[in-house]
């Protein structure tokens, strides 16, 4: 089964890379539970398909020329991590992150996403912008 849901995983990713936001969507559970870190500018804790659709339209109105790069992709039992970086212009400076997204899957549908990441120097800036902007 690990080797299934990392080749699940292995698919999403690659549909994320070529735009294919229908089939990205169609593999998450219609409850999924989302957790992406407020350091990111798309961050969010959300629940359901439609919240996750407002998650990437975020991700996409943040940044300019946002990619990712998958370095691995584990599976074990129900859990699958993919490791990686992303990366884009944000608020005209180059910005990236380290990731690690932790996934539960059950049968064959995403139901739980995870993110950890080690932001660059000019993402901890800009979080720290948005932070003085919402406090002020």
């Amino acid at each position: 089964m690990s080797d299934d849901n990392a080749q699940l995983l292995n698919g999403v990713y690659e549909a994320f890379g070529r735009g294919d936001m229908e089939a990205v969507m169609a593999a998450f559970a219609e409850d999924i539970e989302w957790n992406s870190p407020a350091v990111l500018p798309h961050g969010a804790t959300l629940r359901g398909r439609d919240g996750v659709g407002g998650f990437f339209e975020k991700l996409g109105s943040s940044w300019e020329n946002f990619g990712i790069e998958i370095d691995a992709v584990f599976g074990s039992g129900d859990r699958a991590c993919a490791i990686g970086k992303a990366q884009g212009t944000l608020d005209g400076s180059h910005a990236s992150y380290g990731f690690v997204h932790a996934w539960t899957i059950r049968d064959s549908v995403l139901v739980r996403f995870d993110e950890y990441v080690d932001p660059s120097p000019e993402l901890i800036a800009a979080a720290a912008t948005r932070l003085e902007a919402t406090t002020a």
